[in-house]
């Protein structure tokens, strides 16, 4: 009987629509020890090739991103995470990847392995029709992001993108600043174990509404990366002016009072933001500015949290 149930288990896990991936935790590089056919299928890799490998592979050289640092911070807790992750299959197309990371104890509480479940975002994009020369409407090859984040009603990070793009050309010709920031819910996972997940998505909403409502020009542009962590930009702000905005942005959250009695910061829900501003010149890129908020939001982390860096 116990053989049936363990080849029930076997199959279920095989056939699941979503990827699924086994990782050795006694092991510091975390080696994949089991891969299913779905999460082969959506990297192109075969199980033989990712066997004992690290799935920063998926990455190639795509590194520097937060989602990356968030599943460093998970690991080292010995927590779970989920993260959107830009990754790459097999023949180098890039694709959106919806991770959620949990460990997997044994009787005595140890962390023995890791399972990721992984989910190809590809349907955060649409097809854009146009007209071909002879008239006919066809699919547009370069697909556009959607726009609304569904849990907040904000932009989604890959809309945020697009409208960056745009404006960081328009402050290059113009010669002006832009700011942009890294806001992340502090021990949101806290939160959640203590609410439940319903309760955790409620706060997120109220925290998005809340610092978007800081940024109220029609310019500025606020979005949900994933969980409890935003972007945002503001054209025309300059650095000292973006400190002041992210210390009233975390102000503004402390003032809902959103109970967290298992929060190590205060009482209540909080926030910590980093803040980075630049007047684009001709060798400058949107990402370099983000790398530079991501760097602060860290710092305010390490720094004790509830603040902007």
């Amino acid at each position: 009987m116990i053989g049936i149930e363990v080849d029930l288990y076997r199959t279920l896990v095989e056939s699941a629509p979503e990827g699924v991936v086994l990782t050795d935790a006694g092991h510091p590089d975390y080696p994949v020890v089991y891969v299913n056919a779905s999460f082969q299928a959506m990297t192109g890799y075969s199980a033989d090739e990712l066997m004992g490998r690290n799935l920063r592979l998926l990455q190639r050289d795509d590194r520097e991103q937060e989602s990356r640092h968030r599943v460093r911070e998970a690991l080292g807790r010995g927590g779970s995470c989920h993260v959107l992750i830009r990754n790459y299959r097999k023949d180098g197309m890039p694709f959106w990847n919806d991770m959620t990371l949990m460990p997997v104890r044994d009787a005595h509480g140890q962390i023995r392995h890791y399972v990721g479940y992984h989910r190809d975002a590809s349907e955060r994009y649409r097809a854009e029709p146009h007209f071909s020369r002879e008239g006919l409407i066809v699919q547009q090859p370069v697909l556009a992001p959607v726009r609304d984040d569904r849990l907040t009603g904000l932009y989604t990070l890959l809309y945020l993108e697009e409208l960056l793009k745009r404006d960081w050309a328009v402050a290059q010709r113009e010669r002006r600043s832009i700011a942009l920031f890294a806001i992340d819910i502090d021990e949101l996972d806290a939160y959640n174990c203590t609410f439940g997940r319903a309760a955790g998505d409620s706060a997120i909403r109220r925290v998005a509404h809340c610092v978007s409502g800081c940024l109220r020009r029609a310019s500025d542009v606020t979005a949900r990366v994933d969980g409890g962590t935003l972007l945002a930009f503001a054209p025309g702000m300059t650095l000292e002016q973006a400190l002041h905005q992210g210390a009233t942005m975390a102000e503004r959250v402390r003032e809902l009072r959103i109970h967290h009695p298992r929060s190590t910061v205060l009482r209540y829900v909080s926030i910590s933001v980093g803040a980075a501003a630049a007047i684009p010149d001709g060798t400058d890129a949107p990402a370099g500015l983000l790398e530079k908020a991501q760097a602060q939001l860290r710092i305010a982390k390490r720094s004790g949290r509830n603040r902007a860096a």
